[in-house]
Formats: structure tokens, sequence, C-alpha cells
């Protein structure tokens, strides 16, 4: 009989179970416990670059509308520039502080966006803390850079301490190519801290005509991360086939990810063939474990009967 996990994950909450062992059973390298272990490593890595996601559009949105930043602080100086402003991706009545270190056309540039206890965005996600985006240059200006820096920063229930740098490749029409090196630290609720380390490339392939809506982005993504839990997980995760990902969409639509530990693949995570839900599949020592991205607590359940024989073996 396969053995049947499913896996609820609420991104939005992140009451996370981080890297403990379930049910007892410890994360040695065969069999089951390795599907447990793929599971487990998994779970947090989904839930930290949700996180990251969410970030990186909310920089992006900002940078690639400094022009109108610009604008706007002639008319309200350079503090709370969207002050008053009702909808854009954020609830009525909940946009952040934006505020701009100058008006001049001088580079660089600081954009601060400061979301206070709690920001509120129509997808349902909630963002605290600080974020400031260093511009070096004009928007569409190859080989500029951002720098984007996270001071007590909290989407959800975790938190995020570190560095990225992005640096744009194209004229910004046409093409798009953002590679970015980050040095990140996530605290999640139950206090796991989680360290990571990649380079990612990102490849605008639709949406860049309409700056101000994110709903038609189409972006492909490449790249690798390390990661290292406080619980003693470490992890490389490796996209091996590009993901795709909706403006429209609150998930990765298309693409695999594989998971290696110490050296050794250990699983690949499939988001499927292009269809906008909230599944994904993982395979681990020839079985396929149902990821569901959303539920309202993290949960891992092993067939009774095969918990039951499996735990009478153990005495």
């Amino acid at each position: 009989m396969k053995t049947q996990i499913l896996i609820l994950i609420t991104l939005a909450s992140m009451a996370l179970f981080s890297c403990q062992d379930f049910n007892g059973i410890n994360n040695s390298n065969t069999g089951e416990d390795l599907v447990l272990k793929s599971a487990n490593i998994a779970v947090s890595d989904l839930s930290t670059e949700s996180v990251m996601d969410e970030a990186n559009l909310e920089a992006d949105f900002f940078a690639n509308s400094e022009k109108l930043l610009r604008q706007l602080t002639h008319f309200k100086g350079t503090k709370n520039i969207l002050g008053g402003r009702d909808g854009m991706h954020y609830l009525k009545d909940n946009c952040p502080n934006v505020s701009i270190d100058t008006a001049d056309v001088s580079y660089p540039i600081i954009i601060t966006l400061d979301y206070g206890e709690s920001t509120v965005l129509k997808n349902g996600r909630t963002i605290s803390g600080i974020v400031s985006i260093e511009i070096s240059a004009p928007k569409g200006t190859d080989g500029s850079t951002r720098t984007i820096s996270y001071d007590n920063c909290v989407i959800d229930s975790i938190s995020i301490a570190g560095t990225a740098i992005e640096v744009f490749n194209g004229d910004n029409i046409t093409t798009r190519v953002i590679t970015r090196t980050s040095d990140v630290s996530f605290t999640l609720a139950d206090g796991t801290v989680i360290d990571r380390v990649g380079t990612h490339v990102r490849e605008w392939v639709a949406g860049m005509d309409t700056p101000m809506e994110r709903d038609d982005d189409q972006i492909v993504s490449t790249g690798s991360t390390t990661a290292s839990s406080s619980t003693g997980e470490n992890w490389e995760r490796l996209i091996i086939e590009p993901l795709v990902r909706l403006g429209d969409c609150r998930y990765n639509v298309q693409g695999i990810v594989q998971f290696s530990s110490n050296g050794v693949v250990i699983s690949t995570l499939n988001f499927g063939d292009g269809e906008c839900d909230n599944l994904a599949i993982l395979t681990s020592d020839g079985e396929d474990v149902e990821i569901e991205l959303t539920g309202k607590k993290p949960e891992a359940k092993l067939d009774k009967h095969k918990t039951q024989e499996k735990n009478k073996g153990k005495h």
C-alpha cells in the first residue's frame, strides 16, 4: 500500500512544525522516513520561499513605479507619498507609508516602505515593518542594481532579516531579467530560524507594458538556494525545470524543484502543468506526496494502519 501523506500548509499563518520529527519517527534516509524528511524540508522551504516571493513582488512594484513616486513628491513632499490613495493591490485604507529620499534626478535613490504594524494585501496576506530599496540608476538601465534591506519586516507570522541585491538586464519594455543574490534569515512563528543563501534569475515574459498591474505578469525563475535550520536540517534547493508564476495566481503553476541533503538528492517537487491551483506533488523514494498549499494548520497524516504496524515493530 502506498504511503498516504496529506500536508496542509497555511502560508498565511505559518504556524509551522519546522523540522521536527513526525509522530515520533526519526529522519533516517530510508523508506518511509525519507519521505517524511523530504516532506518536512519541502514544507519549511515552501513557507520561506512564499514569503520571499511576496517581498520580491512588493520591491518590484515600487521600484518600477519610481517615476510616478517622484512626480507625487512634487505635490505631497517626500514622505507618505501614497497617503489618501485607495486600491492598488492593498485593501482600502491599507497602503504602506512610502517615502523617497529625494525628488532630484540624481542617483542613487532610496525608497522606504513602512508597513506599520499591519498592512493587508488584497490576497489576504499581511506585512509589517520596513523595507528599503536603494536604486543605482533609472528604471530600464541595463546593469543597474537594487539593494533591498529588511528591518523588522514580518509577512504573516514569518520575520525577514538580511539583504538582497538585484541586477537588472534588459530595456524594461520588451525584456526584463533580474538576477538576485540574497543572504536572508527567516524566523518562523515557533522560533525556528532558517538561513538561506542563493542566486536566482527571474525573467518577465508577460506584463511589462502594465507596470501598475501585477495580475497580468508572467515570471519564469531559475536558480538555487542553500538553507540551514536552527533545528539541524540542511538542504539545497535547485530548480531543475523553470518555475512559472502568474501575477493573478498565488503559487507557482509549473516547474520542478529538486531537494538535496548532505549532497544526496532526496526528492523533487512538481508544481504542475500551468493550471492555477493550490497543489504540488512531492516525489521521494518512489512515493508521491500531495502537497496542498493552503489549509487551516500544517498537518501530516500517515495511514493509520501503517503507523500502528510501524510502531509495533519498535517494541
